[in-house]
């Protein structure tokens, strides 16, 4: 059976009120999620309400997809420690 299609929250992007408290720190964080993004080699678009569709073609792309979700929380997070 092939991997349903699944959406998620857009976890990709620095919020703007981030931004502007942690300024160089949340832009070096908007760098590497970018880049996390960019190397996920599955099939994606982004919703008009900012959520993100991902379109997997097998178990690799859902691993792909599940490992890019945890490097975004582990960024986001570390971005938080730092402005407290």
């Amino acid at each position: 059976m092939l991997p349903s299609a699944c959406t998620v929250d857009d976890l990709w992007r620095v919020p703007a009120a981030v931004v502007r408290r942690a300024g160089r720190a949340a832009l070096d964080a908007q760098r590497a999620l970018s880049a996390i993004l960019e190397r996920l080699e599955v099939p994606v678009l982004l919703r008009d309400d900012g959520r993100l569709t991902f379109f997997p073609h097998d178990p690799a792309d859902v691993a792909a997809i599940r490992a890019a979700q945890t490097a975004a929380r582990t960024i986001h997070a570390h971005l938080q420690a730092a402005l407290h």
